[in-house]
This record gives C-alpha cells, sequence and structure tokens, in this order.
C-alpha cells in the first residue's frame, strides 16, 4: 500500500489528530438508544433550551463514559450503586418526575388524537393544499 492509501484508511477509522483519534464506535442497539435519548434531550429537560440537531445519521465517532465523583463528596451527592444504572434509558426510565410527564404528556396526545369528530379532522387537514387541476377524470 502507499502512504496514501494508508493515510485515508487510518482516517477513516479514527476522528484524527484534534481528537485524540477517537476510534470508529460500534452501534450496539443499546448505544442506538441512548444516541437517540440525546438527540431528544429537550424533551427530558422541557426548562433548558437545546439547539435543533440537523443531523438525521447517527455519529460516526462518539464514546460513553462515566462520572467519577470526587472522594469528598462521599456523603453529599453519590449515587449509590444500586441507584446507578448502565444506560441512560435505564436511567431516565427510573426517574419518577420524567416517567409521570412522559405519561400526563402521552395521555393529552392521546386524548386529543382519539377525540376525533369534525373540528379534529378539520384542523389535522388544515396544512394540506388542493390540487389544482388534477383529478381522477381529467387527462393533461
Amino acid at each position: 500500500m502507499t502512504k496514501r492509501q494508508e493515510a485515508k484508511k487510518e482516517k477513516a477509522s479514527s476522528a484524527g489528530p484534534k481528537w485524540f483519534n477517537m476510534p470508529t464506535a460500534t452501534l450496539t442497539e443499546e448505544a442506538k438508544r441512548d444516541l437517540h435519548i440525546i438527540k431528544l434531550r429537550n424533551v427530558l429537560d422541557r426548562k433548558r433550551f437545546y439547539k435543533k440537531d440537523n443531523n438525521k445519521a447517527l455519529p460516526k465517532f462518539f464514546q460513553f463514559g462515566t462520572v467519577i465523583e470526587h472522594s469528598s463528596e462521599f456523603y453529599s451527592s453519590r449515587i449509590n450503586k444500586k441507584d446507578r444504572k448502565s444506560t441512560l434509558v435505564e436511567e431516565v426510565l427510573s426517574d419518577d418526575k420524567s416517567k409521570e410527564y412522559f405519561k400526563r404528556k402521552f395521555n393529552e396526545i392521546q386524548e386529543v388524537k382519539s377525540s376525533g369528530g369534525k373540528d379534529y379532522a378539520k384542523n389535522r387537514f388544515k396544512g394540506y393544499k388542493k390540487a389544482k387541476g388534477k383529478g381522477k377524470g381529467k387527462k393533461n
């Protein structure tokens, strides 16, 4: 292999020297779920503003880490081992406040959608525009 081919192969397998040669990550189902939760983080904390993420594709380079507390925080702000979760999804679903909020919002949406009726259909199709001059019976 030439030097150029080697450099190209190395560039594809890592994020580069500015990112400390972070390797490409393997996408497991857990990782996909965690990345999806991170994309939807504005739903998790509704009082905090996050910029819109325009990337629809999952990132090629990423790493997950663990927060390690300082030894002086042993009694003040430590999370017990049994309360720690292995993934972000488990952590979010174990929180009672967020679970309550998600359930309430889900029920509100279901109530609106299942109400049916004329007004619901009218509002739902309000944004659609009718096609002019193109119908089933006409030929162009």
